[in-house]
């Protein structure tokens, strides 16, 4: 046999001289005269099958082959040793698969080869580029024979004695949101054509679908809500054999109704704990279909029969909506929901339903006990004791609240000027976990040495409580403020690590710093009672 080998290389390099067919792999290097070789090599099987290896045995006794070594590279070195006591019959097959050899031989083309127990090599293949070979092989066209051709599988048996078949054609459903819908077919023979039928309400219209990476691959037309898609997909072979999905496409073609959906939907508001204002962005599908998304939502003591509605606005195809800011711990529950132009309408979380129409799925836009929640989480801030803040900007130079002061008594917070500008107003806005409240300070008028002190700005937190009901006197709770300065001209806010952000409109400036930082209790002081 090592003799015909070399014969058939030459040949093929006085005919060929340079021209070279990347599919068939490079030749192998010369085995040696042994009747133990390698005789047919899964490397990508359908599903999840996993890889497998075939040794024969050409001789006319039987062999013992424990200890014989089987690898996915070129040398033994590393490889599978067959299990002591292992023995193929002649003319017999032993097959390996990755389960019990952990060899994984590539779908892109890999050396395979068997060694005796000394580790000299016997036998040796590269297998092709089999990835867009689903379900074949690389075998011997004969048992022990050449050449190496990919092949219809025959493990434990001859090889070439499988019947011609169908191409191998496995696929996955389409759904309304698949753009680029892919299958993969194989045959031995080689695929003429993959096609798919698609049919649009009544319009039908076929795809030649292209190999592209190992898969056939075709571009899917968008859909309305409300379409109804049936498709099949059909599999021809060189020999005119045919393969279908699903299996009886022509007469029963896979089908699903074009429904919509929200594609994705962003909270604003998690990364802060969900504290105060939830604004809901969603993206829906089909978005120029869509008429319109309401946020549906209940608050703790409310059930869904009290469920607050907001109509979300669409800007540039996404729509938001607000949940107003509620109290730490409380849990939200809330679902969106979608209606498009032809009347349809469609839920986020998604609804699944049976033939009936009955609701399947876990959520149900009925059942406020399936609605999805969020929770309030508890405002966090590092500790501090003593606000002691000095400010190079604006009419105000320090804020200073005391030292270590007593729950629920009244404390004095001083705040210190360095203006001759005539000061209307002072304000301290408090936080306590709601929309802010404030305590006015007294109204100071402007002093001719530029330099004066305001002491009477006294907050009294054993009387002060939010909204929403949190008292603000108790040990361990947290506030946090800021100052307003207001002047004929302007108004100054006043917050943490001596910032001040200017509104200065008010005076027929043009400048208005005080909406996002009155937003942003992030940059306020903080005040813990002890």
């Amino acid at each position: 046999m090592k003799k015909f080998i070399y014969t058939i290389a030459a040949a093929s390099v006085m005919f060929t001289s340079c021209v070279k067919d990347d599919n068939i792999p490079e030749p192998a290097p010369g085995p040696t005269d042994s009747e133990l070789v390698l005789n047919e090599i899964m490397s990508k099987d359908t599903g999840d099958n996993p890889d497998w290896i075939e040794v024969y045995n050409a001789s006319d006794a039987e062999m013992d082959i424990s200890g014989y070594i089987l690898n996915d590279k070129a040398v033994s070195d590393g490889g599978f040793a067959i299990p002591d006591g292992t023995k193929i019959t002649s003319k017999g097959f032993y097959v390996v698969d990755e389960n019990e050899s952990g060899i994984k031989v590539s779908s892109g083309g890999e050396d395979v080869s068997l060694s005796d127990p000394s580790g000299k090599l016997l036998d040796h293949t590269k297998t092709p580029d089999m990835s867009a070979d689903v379900g074949l092989t690389w075998a011997r066209m004969t048992d022990a024979g050449e050449p190496w051709k990919v092949s219809s599988p025959t493990p434990g048996t001859s090889n070439g004695s499988a019947a011609n078949t169908p191409p191998i054609l496995t696929a996955e459903p389409m759904t309304e949101h698949t753009l680029v819908y892919s299958v993969e077919a194989s045959d031995a023979d080689g695929i003429a054509s993959v096609k798919l039928v698609y049919m649009q309400n009544e319009g039908v219209v076929t795809f030649d679908m292209s190999l592209v990476d190992g898969k056939y691959r075709t571009s899917v037309p968008q859909a309305n809500v409300g379409d109804v898609i049936k498709y099949y997909v059909v599999a021809t072979d060189n020999t005119g054999l045919v393969s279908y999905y699903p299996e009886d496409g022509i007469t029963t073609p896979a089908e699903f109704t074009v429904i919509g959906g929200i594609e994705e939907v962003l909270f604003e508001g998690e990364e802060a704990g969900n504290r105060g204002i939830v604004t809901f962005n969603a993206t829906p599908f089909y978005a120029d279909q869509v008429d319109e998304i309401r946020l549906y939502y209940f608050l703790p003591g409310q059930t869904q029969d009290d469920k607050e509605k907001v109509v979300m606005t669409n800007v540039d195809g996404v729509w938001s909506g607000d949940i107003p800011a509620q109290n730490t711990d409380d849990i939200v529950s809330y679902y969106l929901r979608v209606e498009y132009k032809v009347g349809t309408k469609t839920y986020f979380p998604m609804e699944e339903y049976d033939v009936d129409g009955n609701v399947i799925s876990e959520f149900n836009h009925d059942d406020g006990t399936t609605w999805p929640t969020y929770t309030v989480e508890e405002k966090n801030y590092a500790p501090v004791v003593d606000i002691d803040v000095t400010y190079t900007d604006g009419p105000l130079s320090k804020v200073t609240f005391p030292e270590n002061p007593i729950p629920g008594t009244d404390i004095l917070v001083a705040l210190e000027y360095a203006s001759a500008e005539e000061i209307t107003e002072a304000r301290i806005y408090f936080d306590a976990g709601d929309a802010p409240i404030y305590v006015k300070g007294n109204k100071i008028k402007g002093e001719d040495d530029a330099s004066f002190t305001q002491t009477g700005v006294t907050v009294n937190f054993a009387g002060m409580v939010a909204e929403n009901g949190i008292a603000v006197d108790a040990e361990g709770s947290t506030v946090s403020f800021y100052v307003r300065i207001s002047t004929a001209t302007a108004e100054y806010y006043y917050g943490h690590d001596g910032t001040m952000h200017l509104d200065d409109t008010p005076g027929g400036g043009t400048t208005d710093e005080s909406d996002d930082f009155k937003a942003d209790p992030t940059l306020w002081n903080v005040y813990n009672v002890q």
